[in-house]
């Protein structure tokens, strides 16, 4: 004898059915609505790390990319800075997974030969005091500050880590950089080992990288 499907069990599949098509169809339209904010965020985001990162240009490094694998499997974005059609600076973006809270992200800036010129960190969740004191750039306040003295800021906030980068060049297929905890030449913070080797691979793969493929990544912008 079969057994009758129950009435119930229809009419509760068909109202989760159009529940469900709903909530898609709403999740979906909120996608659109934020999909270009989000994209103008980022370009703006984008935009004022070139800036910093760059010597002074005259065209529109935001608007010509190129974006190259780099030899452990990321990506690596690259800008560049003209005046007139000489090519004044080049800028990298690129990334290490190995942060101590996941994916920390570089912006270096270089001049044509590949000689880092300024590091800054653009994005990270590394952990504030600690992780935070490789990536980030601050103004300390001085004692002058407190009575209403304060000296003119210029240029970017100094960072020893970060700094420790400007005027070095990685050679073609040479040795990665390290920190001096592993050996290698570059500073570290006690208690933000992680972090300070993220930030030293993520800044040697935009280096190497552009040094290994330089020919092409110029003839791209050229």
């Amino acid at each position: 004898m079969s057994k009758k499907k129950n009435p119930n069990l229809i009419v509760l599949g068909i109202f989760l059915g159009v529940i469900g098509a709903i909530a898609a169809g709403l999740l979906a339209c909120v996608d659109r609505l934020t999909a270009e904010p989000i994209r103008a965020a980022q370009l703006q985001k984008t935009c004022k790390a070139l800036e910093v990162v760059l010597p002074k240009f005259d065209n529109v490094p935001a608007d010509d990319k190129y974006v190259i694998k780099a030899k452990d499997g990321t990506e690596v974005t690259y800008f560049v800075a003209k005046e007139g059609e000489k090519i004044v600076g080049i800028a990298g973006q690129g990334y290490s997974k190995k942060g101590f809270a996941g994916k920390v992200v570089v912006m270096v800036g270089m001049d044509p030969t590949g000689k880092v010129t300024t590091v800054i960190v653009t994005e990270q969740k590394e952990t504030p005091g600690l992780g935070t004191v490789v990536t980030d750039r601050v103004r300390e306040k001085t004692i002058f500050d407190l009575f209403g003295s304060k000296k003119e800021a210029t240029g970017l906030p100094p960072n020893k880590i970060l700094d420790g980068f400007d005027g070095h060049t990685a050679t073609v297929s040479g040795k990665p950089w390290s920190v001096k905890k592993d050996g290698g030449q570059f500073a570290f913070v006690t208690g933000a080992t992680i972090t300070s080797r993220a930030v030293t691979e993520a800044v040697y793969t935009v280096d190497s990288t552009f040094v290994d493929n330089k020919e092409t990544i110029l003839g791209k912008f050229k």
